[in-house]
């Protein structure tokens, strides 16, 4: 296995773990919007959005890249 697949596991076991034992509901006020939620699901749901937003990120800094190399080709 590659050392990224077994960081990405450890990491993800980690997190589990903590979910696991913050399950305690807390009170989530946002605008309008209030509600009680596991403390679980908020971190999960933070993790999950930073990794999504990560990925989103890395896939436009990539498709930059390869337009300014595509140009860069035609001159």
């Amino acid at each position: 296995m590659s050392a990224r697949l077994i960081t990405l596991i450890i990491l993800v076991i980690i997190i589990l773990i903590y979910v696991l034992y913050n399950t305690q509901p807390v009170e989530v006020k946002f605008l309008f919007w209030e509600t009680q939620v596991s403390k679980a699901l908020i971190t999960l749901g933070s993790f999950l959005a930073g990794i999504i937003l990560g990925l989103i990120v890395a896939k436009i800094d990539q498709l930059n890249k390869e337009r300014k190399k595509r140009s860069l080709q035609k001159q």
